[in-house]
């Protein structure tokens, strides 16, 4: 019989760590990513829990841990950069801190994924999937910018939390998306004096956070996030237009929420405005009925099907695991496609809505919207950094 056909859309973590192990389980594997070529940067993600196994079984665990940015913790501050609590790396990866030993940027990442895919898999960058006719036996899909319609056993999305493969599979319904209220925007910096190889977080009223992390190419990663305490919020609105509106509206917007904010804000704004590198996000959890369409030929990894949320920490970890056990269901019954992704489905379910659970009050009590809640956060911080016996001296 011949191989099956998969076409996997998306070429960022999920969708190359998907193709690595399709291919082994035996399938012909087509890669869509519409970006004109693979992004090389991106905010850092960190790989815990099983997907540490999965990398070994990779034999990329080294590799990637190499082009990590070798932090060696993270600090909450105040506003004059006084320490209120540190915790080192987790070199276990079993979440015991607040970050851990393997924290890469995610364009290097899935460069890694696909140097060691790009020759058993097809790879077409600078195109997308228009449309799909599902039947029982395959899916004809449609491309949007020229690449001739082709018949798949299989499409998979992994292209994200505003999958399009998602919407025309299963509906573009609300109740598909659960909205945490908050918008994250990522970026590079120079290097400052006040850099380190230690991230540095702060908190400022009106459920606003801004760090400053290192990376292994020479710049800061900065990160400022906006947390709604309820969809009342006018700035909810305002970041939704900005990110339809393109990265000149985003940075506007950014700077008129951020301009009050003190500590070192002056400073990352004017390296904001100067980067060619930032990236607006809409924070959201996707909670789909079924991860597989009536047809049993189209299905979901990562972000496009279960995204956990930054909040999580663990939605890199989580793509890597989904693509290990999807390929592996693929592999034990390749020509009954349907039966492979119910079972795909029956396995990972269970542990990805243990991850989405959040703890009660995020992220919301985490984000304060108002001094009295930034000092009571820092309190706790302080505390938990006391009992851990790495509180700096003030």
């Amino acid at each position: 019989m011949s191989l099956p056909r998969v076409l996997v859309s998306g070429a960022s973590v999920a969708g190359p760590a998907l193709a690595y192990w399709l291919v082994r389980a035996g399938c012909k594997v087509t890669v869509v990513e519409r970006a004109p070529s693979l992004r090389k940067t991106g905010q850092g993600v960190d790989i815990r829990d099983s997907a540490r196994d999965v990398i070994r079984r990779m034999g990329l665990f080294d590799r990637i841990r190499d082009q990590s940015s070798h932090e060696e913790g993270i600090m909450a501050v105040d506003g004059n950069n006084r320490c209120l609590g540190r915790f080192g790396v987790d070199e276990s990866g079993k979440g015991d801190s607040f970050t851990c030993d393997i924290e890469i940027l995610r364009g290097e990442l899935a460069g890694i994924l696909v140097d060691v895919t790009k020759d058993d898999a097809s790879y077409i960058f600078g195109d997308m999937v228009e449309s799909m006719q599902e039947t029982d036996k395959e899916v004809i899909v449609n491309f949007a910018n020229g690449t001739p319609s082709t018949a798949f056993d299989l499409v998979v999305a992994a292209d994200g939390l505003g999958s399009k493969i998602r919407r025309l599979a299963f509906g573009n319904s609300k109740s598909h998306i659960r909205d945490l209220d908050s918008y994250i925007s990522y970026f590079s910096i120079p290097p400052g004096d006040t850099d380190s190889m230690w991230a540095r977080v702060h908190w400022v009223k009106g459920g606003r956070t801004i760090s400053l992390r290192p990376d292994n190419v020479g710049r800061t990663r900065a990160f400022m996030g906006v947390t709604a305490w309820d969809k009342s919020d006018e700035r909810l609105a305002r970041c939704a237009k900005a990110l339809k509106e393109g990265i000149l509206a985003q940075k506007a917007l950014l700077q008129e929420l951020f301009q009050d904010a003190g500590w070192e804000i002056p400073r990352i704004l004017q390296g904001m405005h100067e980067s060619d590198d930032l990236y607006m996000q809409h924070i959201a959890q996707v909670r789909l009925n079924r991860w597989s369409s009536s047809s049993g030929r189209v299905t979901v990894v990562g972000d496009a099907g279960y995204a956990v949320s930054p909040f999580a920490g663990m939605g890199t970890s989580v793509a890597f695991i989904g693509a290990y056990i999807l390929a592996g269901e693929i592999s034990q019954q390749p020509h009954n496609i349907p039966a492979a992704l119910e079972s795909y489905e029956r396995i990972l379910r269970p542990y990805v809505e243990s991850i989405q659970k959040l703890p009660p009050g995020i992220p919301w009590l985490v984000n304060p919207q108002t001094t009295t809640g930034i000092r009571v956060l820092e309190t706790c911080i302080w505390g938990l950094g006391l009992l851990a016996g790495t509180r700096l001296a003030a």
